[in-house]
């Protein structure tokens, strides 16, 4: 499948420069981890510090939604156990009481919408509980052994840089990831059918057999206006009125805070057939709802897609010098899935697409392309790159659509028929010639020969 080598018309092109392409300009600040990615196109489109630790802090909860629902059942049931009092005094919360009974479904919503630390605990506990298939494992234990699920899971993810210590995000020093790993753990919780469900929805009420919870999203993007949300938060965060970073096309997410990890957003959104995530890790707490709403609407009605393969993800036709008569001059060349950028509207002339041939293959010559081998149906020939004038973006492996064979020296007589019948009329007439002129020398005489009939 795709391999990605370069940024998508990234740092100095696009988003720095508003005279060229005519697109907003999207500064991120430098202290800043961010990468931006485009799904359908599967484009990188911004990375800055993108290999670099940082702390997480609460969008560790989608790696704790993730393994929660591979290892539990949503319909199932836990009660609240003294685990909830193991956080710090000025955690986020759902509010759980301790022996309230919940189904696993709602702590999840407790644990993405309000992003509860609470909420986190005790889904560590029972789900860590589950896997082991001990239901009266001590509560510690229990925690373990679901982190060790977390970091697991984020192998499978190739996360290769993160390392999770509990299951909300609190900080440790031993607790950390990268923006890029961050996009991988996105990317995967977000394609989850209830976790999707969960972050894209505004706010969530139940009623349990101790408590009644409202828990509204901590994405402010999502609220046209912050007096929809609850007292508490909008006291705690200074909010009130029309809500400047709301923004139609945000669709989800997850935020984060503590002191030493900063603001911290993994965002989406939807819009004009583009689906946009977003990583922004140690940013300020309201200007990181800034930059991912200028950041969506930037992607979405400024840019857009250039498809560069056809059905059956169909590339080109190359013309081939040297064919094999009986093969056809042409040879196909596909990929293995559809390939797509993402670019500004306005500067869509400079991206161009080169093949680049496995020389052993095929090579490129003063004369045109010349097959240095026999070619099998589905063969790989090299890769197809895009390129944003001289910047390399990405390269896809190509194949072979069908086998073409190197020319040999029967193919020259039937290629070139009119030279043959030319020669061959040539030849049987310098031939007559030496026959006739050989006759004559020899005076050999022709006589008839009558047969009589018998009577």
């Amino acid at each position: 499948m795709r391999r990605k080598i370069g940024l998508l018309f990234v740092l100095s092109l696009v988003f720095f420069t508003t005279g060229v392409f005519g697109a907003e300009v999207l500064l991120f600040p430098e202290e800043e981890g961010v990468i931006i990615s485009e799904v359908n196109s599967g484009d990188i489109i911004y990375q800055q510090k993108q290999d670099e630790k940082f702390y997480p802090a609460s969008t560790t909860k989608l790696m704790t939604a993730l393994v929660a629902i591979e290892n539990g059942t949503l319909a199932e049931t836990v009660t609240v156990g003294e685990e909830i009092e193991d956080i710090d005094d000025d955690s986020s919360v759902a509010g759980l009481e301790v022996y309230e009974v919940i189904s696993l479904e709602d702590l999840l919503y407790g644990l993405l919408l309000p992003s509860g630390n609470d909420a986190a605990n005790t889904i560590s506990v029972n789900i860590g509980r589950k896997i082991a298939g001990n239901s009266t494992l001590d509560a510690s234990a229990a925690t373990e052994i679901f982190i060790e699920a977390m970091n697991k899971k984020a192998k499978d993810l190739d996360m290769k840089s993160t390392h999770f210590v509990n299951p909300h995000g609190l900080h440790s020093s031993e607790h950390y990831s990268t923006p890029g790993d961050m996009l991988k753990l996105a990317e995967a919780a977000l394609n989850n059918d209830v976790i999707r469900k969960i972050t894209r929805a505004k706010s969530y009420k139940l009623q349990t057999d101790k408590v009644k919870h409202e828990w509204t999203n901590s994405n402010l993007m999502l609220y046209p206006n912050y007096d929809v949300l609850p007292e508490d938060v909008r006291t705690l965060n200074d909010l009130a009125g029309v809500n400047p970073v709301f923004n139609g096309y945000a669709t989800s997410g997850k935020t984060g805070y503590t002191e030493e990890a900063g603001k911290c957003l993994i965002f989406e959104g939807e819009g004009e057939g583009k689906n946009i995530i977003g990583i922004i890790m140690n940013a300020d707490k309201i200007g990181i709802f800034e930059e991912a709403n200028k950041t969506l609407n930037t992607l979405i009605k400024e840019y857009d897609f250039i498809k560069w393969t056809g059905e059956d993800d169909f590339f080109s036709d190359v013309d081939i010098e040297n064919y094999h008569v009986f093969d056809g001059k042409t040879l196909g060349v596909k990929t293995n899935g559809s390939v797509v950028s993402l670019a500004p509207k306005d500067s869509k002339a400079s991206y161009i697409t080169r093949i680049k041939w496995d020389d052993n293959l095929v090579r490129e010559t003063d004369t045109g392309t010349q097959l240095q081998a026999d070619i099998s149906e589905g063969e790989t020939l090299g890769e197809v790159e895009v390129y944003n004038g001289e910047v390399l973006l990405e390269s896809n492996p190509v194949y072979a659509v069908n086998k073409m064979n190197v020319r040999g020296f029967l193919d020259y007589p039937i290629l070139y028929w009119y030279v043959t019948i030319v020669v061959l009329i040539l030849t049987i007439a310098i031939l007559r010639i030496i026959y006739v002129d050989f006759m004559r020398k020899n005076r050999i005489k022709y006589k008839k020969i009558k047969i009589k009939k018998k009577n």
